[in-house]
């Protein structure tokens, strides 16, 4: 961009890199100097971010946003950093107008710096400390460059176009245009509705298994909720899902249908859905929490009533988040908050590919960020609403709930106490990584189970809720979840379907109560999830106004298969298990966890009974005596949480975590003592990247005495020998 000198000659773009030396710069510059910065701020921060939410639109469908967020938001982001290294530059120059060109240059070289680590994260294969040296003193040479070099400045001019042309392509021709430009689906026109009200909840990363007793029935001692269901309404013991991953998996339970590439959990890619075939006949008390299938005109979104800047707040915060991943070097990346206990595709193929396929995997599953708020928000409350707001009218109600149970974070006990007031971790990933060890992979089991304890609750609540409203008995009650989970030693991905954990992540549960009915029966048939609206649309009497892949439930189709399937995460293809192989598998699983935790039978406390020296439990550390100290220390997180307990309180600090130092070996057997009782046994290990020994463990509930307590964790030698760990 030359500026005329006169006739057939020029002068050197004059920018802050070339504006004379305590001058202050005229409006061109100033306006050059925001071209330069918006080039390189867009390619160091808005781009990364473009390219995921571009292979990941779901991120916007799953929080309910609005076009107009989603264009807001955009604009922000290409338009925002600049202004504000604009605006640093300027109050420089106010102060000291020759310290502006230097700041200018500083600027560029710091973008510039960004884009080189971006750009040398994965192919450098250094040390942080490296990593970070390389990309500094690149930037410092690209903004020599850019001081000294007319040409460079010249092309940072020819380059000023950029930002929106990102932000037009990311905003209407990338994927994400089927946000923005999206149309609404509406209800359909249906004859022949039975007036009958709708209860249906859908819960989260719950494989069936996890209900059942030695036996094959219910554990109606640690789940009555769900005992109860299955008392009373058809407990389709076989039903498995046709996905593993949520924004795929609960639409297909909406509207019947296999999952396709590019599809969004959005009311324009799902127009069939349960809620426009019943949006004419019965008013919408809807809950979704990771799609948006309901149309905007049917159903009042709790997302969307949040104020705008409330929006635009969380939205930000859980892409900076995200951002930090992709720019931060490994060593730094793994002390970072986990975005990865929500749902995810950063990272994928476009086909949605591997997903932070392995342990080192340095780009966060991010399906697994956009829900941040949900999952650190209050999950008991949203339900409960949800449930209240179930209530007799003139029309029959769809009363649909997406529960965010008992999906990760676990942090709730089965009486509704949480052990855990927020969704990160004590240490970072420590509910996310495989484990070396199969002990910690028992832990993370024995959580899920605690957890499906309080989504029991719920159930228990809102079938209370349903019989005090008399709608019990005149209700289609159906119950299920859209995937399960895996708890295989070393696995990384826990959600991933394989050949390996089929068995683990294919079975959900479905319990499908109609109108009326008070005896229940279990029905061994194979259903799939694509099955559940063709079921509720055959209860009602509706004939289906287009095809499905599924079909009901209680049909000759359905009971005649021989054949579980499921498809692939990248959607290339099925996983297929004969039947027969597919219940020996569960009862082996099964075997396992039942062998693991007991059953509810044994007692509120026989859950908490695992790892090694077992026999140690109960027992006194007076009695047991101690062998010294442990050469190795160990530093508990939330300590001062034991120092005043309330055992009947909203929050009780029973899950022990600590850092360990010191001694040698990384899997030291270890012992926690409350108030000179041994009450939990464990080791310790490291996170599937390395870093700390750690150790974590549980203690039951009924350890705590209110007040103060005093928790000591011991290393344990022998098999019964005691030594103190300092620190403790």
């Amino acid at each position: 961009m030359a500026e005329p000198a006169g006739a057939g000659e020029s002068t050197p773009d004059r920018g802050p890199a070339r504006s004379g030396a305590g001058r202050l710069p005229t409006l061109r510059e100033s306006i050059v100097a925001f071209g330069h910065l918006a080039v390189l701020s867009t390619f160091a921060l808005a781009q990364p971010l473009f390219s995921l939410l571009s292979d990941n639109p779901e991120f916007f469908a799953a929080r309910g946003s609005a076009p107009a967020d989603v264009i807001v938001f955009a604009l922000l982001l290409v338009a925002v950093p600049p202004l504000v290294l604009l605006g640093i530059e300027v109050l420089i120059g106010l102060v000291a107008p020759a310290a502006r060109r230097f700041t200018h240059l500083g600027l560029i070289a710091l973008l510039a710096a960004v884009v080189f680590v971006q750009a040398l994260k994965d192919a450098l294969g250094s040390s942080d400390v490296l990593l970070i040296v390389v990309a500094l003193a690149l930037g410092a040479v690209a903004a020599v460059l850019y001081a000294r070099a007319e040409p460079v400045r010249s092309f940072m001019s020819v380059l000023t176009p950029a930002p929106l042309a990102f932000l037009v392509l990311f905003l209407f021709i990338s994927p994400v245009s089927k946000i923005t430009l999206a149309d609404e689906a509406s209800a359909k026109s249906v004859g022949n509705v039975a007036r009958v009200p709708v209860v249906m909840v859908v819960f989260d990363e719950f494989p069936s298994t996890s209900l059942m007793d030695a036996r094959r029935n219910i554990d109606r001692e640690r789940y009555p909720g769900f005992a109860r269901l299955a008392r009373d309404g058809t407990w389709f013991r076989n039903a498995h899902t046709i996905y593993d991953s949520t924004t795929r998996a609960v639409p297909a339970i909406m509207d019947g249908n296999y999952p396709e590439k590019d599809t969004l959990p959005t009311s324009s890619e799902h127009p069939n859905s349960i809620f426009a075939l019943l949006g004419k006949t019965h008013r919408m008390n809807v809950s979704e929490e990771a799609t948006t299938v309901c149309p905007r005109d049917l159903c009042t979104d709790a997302r969307t009533e949040e104020p705008f800047l409330d929006r635009l707040g969380s939205m930000t915060d859980d892409l900076s988040l995200v951002y930090a991943h992709v720019v931060t070097p490994p060593a730094i990346e793994r002390d970072l908050p986990s975005v990865s206990e929500n749902w995810g595709n950063f990272g994928a193929d476009a086909g949605g590919g591997e997903v932070s396929g392995s342990p080192g995997a340095a780009t966060p599953s991010a399906e697994e960020a956009q829900t941040r708020a949900n999952l650190n928000g209050n999950r008991r409350q949203r339900f409960e609403e949800w449930t209240d707001a179930i209530q007799p009218g003139n029309r029959p109600a769809l009363n649909f709930k997406h529960a965010l149970l008992p999906h990760v974070p676990w942090q709730y006990l089965p009486d509704g106490q949480l052990y855990r007031r927020q969704a990160d971790d004590p240490v970072s990933n420590l509910s996310r990584q495989s484990y070396p060890d199969a002990g910690q992979v028992d832990q993370l089991q024995m959580r899920h189970l605690l957890q499906l304890g309080f989504a029991d609750l719920e159930i228990q609540r809102l079938i209370s809720h349903l019989e005090q409203t008399d709608a019990y008995d005149k209700s289609l009650i159906v119950v299920t979840a859209d995937h399960g989970v895996s708890f295989k030693q070393g696995q990384f991905d826990r959600r991933k379907a394989t050949e390996e954990n089929f068995d683990e992540v294919s079975p959900v549960p479905l319990f499908v109560k109609e109108p009326g009915q008070e005896k229940g029966r279990v029905d061994d048939s194979i259903v799939e999830t694509t099955d559940i609206l063709p079921t509720i649309a055959d209860v009602l009497g509706i004939e289906l106004p287009d095809k499905t892949d599924g079909s009901s439930a209680f049909s000759a189709e359905v009971r005649g298969r021989e054949e579980v399937k499921m498809l692939k995460r990248d959607l290339s293809g099925w996983i297929r298990l004969d039947g027969d192989e597919f219940e020996r598998r569960k009862r082996e699983e099964l075997a396992k966890k039942v062998r693991l935790f007991g059953t509810g039978a044994d007692g509120p406390d026989r859950i908490f009974r695992i790892g090694p020296n077992q026999g140690l439990l109960g027992t006194s550390v007076a009695g047991l005596g101690t062998a010294g100290d442990s050469q190795a220390r160990i530093s508990l997180i939330g300590a001062e949480d034991l120092n005043d307990v309330d055992p009947d309180g909203g929050y009780v600090p029973i899950w022990i975590v600590g850092k360990v130092s010191g001694g040698s070996g990384d899997d030291r057997n270890v012992a926690v003592s409350v108030n000179g009782t041994i009450r939990a046994v464990g080791n310790s290990f490291r996170l599937a990247t390395g870093g700390d020994e750690l150790v974590s463990v549980m203690l039951p509930p009924s350890a705590l005495e209110e007040g103060e307590n005093e928790v000591n964790v011991y290393e344990v030698t022998g098999g019964s020998k005691l030594r103190k760990m300092d620190g403790s």
